[in-house]
C-alpha cells in the first residue's frame, strides 16, 4: 500500500572534512598570508589592498 521511498544518492561525498575543528581557521589564515605575500611582492600599501 505504501511507496517505498528510496534515499537520495550522496553525489557530495568529500564534505566529511568541513566538521573537522581548525579546518576553517587554518583555511583563512592560508588565504590571509598568501594575499600579505602577494601584497609584499607587488610592494602594495595596505590602504591600497581594500580597493582591489
Amino acid at each position: 500500500m505504501y511507496v517505498r521511498a528510496v534515499p537520495p544518492t550522496d553525489l557530495n561525498k568529500n564534505t566529511e572534512w568541513f566538521t573537522y575543528p581548525g579546518v576553517w581557521t587554518a583555511y583563512i589564515l592560508i588565504v590571509f598570508f598568501s594575499w600579505l605575500m602577494v601584497l609584499s611582492v607587488f610592494g602594495t600599501s595596505p590602504g591600497i589592498a581594500w580597493t582591489i
